[in-house]
């Protein structure tokens, strides 16, 4: 839990801002990559700035008593961790003092206002190579650095020249090679306001979702691409990491009623400007401005457009304005893929609905949002299942073309109806509308791995991973996919991949706790899994990995501890019977695991539509009651 002083304020301190209520840091308004007990251990820090808060007091606040973790290598790489991102040291510390044996102290300047009150933000002039690593392409808005040189703002520029609407386009230059794939890199938000930057963000995921639609491109995800925003690494570089021939690069300028968008395609071999233009409008037309945008990036790499793909380009209605910003944030919130931040999207995609009812987007979002949250626990998976069958038909009533309301559709008949072809269909149908929907292969492949189709889902896995490479769910579920299809080593191997492009990816932890508990290597799966832990919560899904591998160790007493956690966890939030169902088969108490199961399918947890391929479950395959209960689920999805 956050400090109480400040939560609901902004916290300054140098060049960084902490904002306790959206769980944020940012360093000159480009947000930091910072979660879990670092960040915590940051908000306790700066609540007593300037006192000494003991490493027991970080303990008792963080690290509840009955949570199983090894404390002292907890606190110490949390605080390295908070270090690396401030660019702080022990040796000579300019905010974290370590005061030895005893705990830590915040020693900068600390100013605190209110979360609703932005401060504006000076604009400074910095050496084009300041930061750029030695070999990357010079920073190309060298107008912005002359402009504040010479004293005058660059906001008030836009704002003047935003008065006309109009566009402009350079002499392209001849392409070298075909263009089959591309990534959009983040569009810079040139309003000088963090705050803004939500809006910036969702014009960069309008025109990844509008340039997926094209068969004949292959289009990066917006994970991968976000890796990118506010870094200058050579564009060759890129192009090598995203394996893509192309980047479109740019900004984006919102004021008032008008918004403003600059773009340019790179070519990604040889570093070359190969076209630019930018648009303004009128923000109750930005769908159409993406469209455009869109269209204009397609007609300028000669990639085949088909006449449905175009159709899908050129019929976007005006929206109300406030609405589409609503969305905007609430999308912002739900791709953080947090309990807190999911519930907290919903908010927003109901108030868009509130202004404009018909906006099929945001009921998209709104479903989006419950599949998340009854696949994870947060609530009953019944109630979350209902509620984004409901939001994501609703949608497709408005425009039945939204590949995002099918596939979670597809994800309402996979988990909770259990009924296969439906999901299929579904799924199907979503990809068919956007070839480059990574999210659409991943939820495809879930349910070819319970079918055990393995060929099929390890395929549309790879294919997820090939569309958002530098992503650490992609490549973490593609490990869960060789678990599944039975390569335990395999799955093994790809984790410990993915764990280092991402140390801090909990799920990539937790995973891999479960496969090596499977394989026997017990000593390294409880370091996994309590990692996992300390990088998150100790939620039902971390719980379950180390309960598994206690289990597997025959370690009786600390599995029955995760077990009373469980139950203690049940009596404020849902948490699915299928992992207590785990843990009692994996330390050979079968009635108990078949006693959960049967609660688990009274419930329709989601879990069970891996019943039939889920390894932690195999000593329970040999008895009759396994099979009656398979044959129950089977027949419960052919009666949907």
């Amino acid at each position: 839990m956050l400090p109480q002083l400040f939560s609901s304020r902004v916290v300054r301190f140098g060049v960084y801002e902490v904002d306790l209520r959206t769980k944020e840091l940012r360093k000159n308004g480009v947000l930091l990559r910072l979660q879990g007990q670092p960040f915590q251990i940051l908000a306790v820090l700066l609540e007593r700035s300037g006192e000494m808060v003991t490493r027991e007091e970080l303990r008792q606040t963080l690290w509840p008593a009955d949570t199983f973790v090894d404390f002292d290598n907890s606190v110490n790489g949390a605080i390295n961790r908070l270090r690396e991102v401030l660019g702080d040291s022990a040796e000579n510390p300019r905010f974290i003092q370590t005061l030895p044996r005893r705990g830590y102290r915040f020693i900068a300047p600390v100013e605190s206002t209110p979360s609703n009150v932005t401060s504006p933000v000076a604009e400074t002039v910095l050496p084009v190579q300041e930061r750029d690593a030695p070999g990357a392409r010079p920073r190309r808005p060298l107008a912005k650095g002359l402009l504040l040189a010479a004293g005058i703002s660059l906001g008030s520029v836009l704002l003047f020249v935003g008065l006309y609407q109009w566009k402009f386009t350079v002499r392209h230059q001849p392409i070298s090679t075909p263009i089959r794939s591309i990534a959009v890199i983040p569009l810079t938000n040139l309003t000088g306001d963090p705050s803004q930057e939500f809006f910036s963000d969702g014009m960069t995921d309008a025109l990844i979702t509008n340039l997926a639609q094209i068969h004949a491109l292959r289009v990066i995800s917006r994970t991968s691409t976000m890796r990118y925003k506010g870094t200058h690494k050579p564009l060759q570089q890129i192009g090598r990491e995203l394996n893509v021939d192309a980047v479109v690069e740019g900004t984006v300028f919102l004021s008032g009623e008008r918004v403003r968008i600059n773009v340019q395609l790179l070519e990604t071999s040889s570093d070359r400007h190969l076209w630019a233009r930018s648009y303004e409008r009128n923000l109750k037309d930005v769908l159409a401005l993406q469209d455009e945008v869109a269209e204009s990036i397609a007609r300028e790499i000669q990639v085949k457009v088909t006449a449905q793909e175009n159709a899908l380009l050129t019929t976007s209605q005006p929206v109300n304005k406030d609405a589409y910003l609503d969305y905007l944030q609430g999308r912002a919130l739900w791709s953080k893929r947090t309990e807190v931040a999911t519930q907290k999207s919903i908010e927003y995609f109901e108030s868009a609905l509130l202004k404009e009812p018909q906006f099929a987007p945001a009921l998209s979002g709104i479903s989006d949002a419950y599949s998340l949250l009854g696949f994870y626990g947060a609530m009953p998976p019944q109630d979350a299942y209902t509620r984004a069958e409901i939001a994501a038909n609703s949608a497709l009533r408005i425009d039945s073309n939204l590949a995002e309301a099918h596939v979670s559709l597809g994800d309402v008949s996979l988990w909770s109806d259990w009924n296969w072809a439906a999901a299929e269909a579904e799924f199907k149908e979503g990809i068919e509308l956007n070839p480059n929907y990574e999210t659409g292969y991943r939820k495809y492949s879930n349910l070819l791995a319970a079918r055990r189709r393995n060929d099929e889902a390890l395929a549309l896995a790879r294919r997820a991973l090939e569309l958002d490479p530098r992503s650490p769910t992609m490549a973490t579920h593609l490990a869960w996919m060789l678990f599944l299809s039975g390569q335990p080593d395999a799955a093994i191997e790809q984790l410990r991949n993915t764990i280092d492009l991402d140390p801090y990816y909990a799920r990539a932890h937790r995973d891999l706790a479960i496969v090596l508990a499977h394989q026997g290597n017990v000593a390294e799966s409880l370091r996994e899994s309590r990692r996992a832990i300390e990088l998150s919560e100790a939620s039902p899904l971390t719980l379950e990995a180390l309960g598994y591998a206690y289990a597997r160790a025959g370690q009786k007493g600390q599995l029955d501890g995760v077990l009373r956690q469980l139950d203690q966890q049940r009596a404020h939030r849902y948490v699915s019977p299928f992992y207590q169902a785990v843990l009692y088969a994996a330390s050979g108490r079968k009635d108990r695991a078949f006693d959960w199961l049967e609660r688990a399918y009274r419930e329709r947890s989601p879990q069970l539509a891996w019943l039939q391929v889920y390894p932690p479950l195999d000593e329970l395959r040999s008895d009759p009651r396994f099979g009656e209960l398979v044959q129950r689920v089977e027949r419960s999805g052919r009666e949907q």
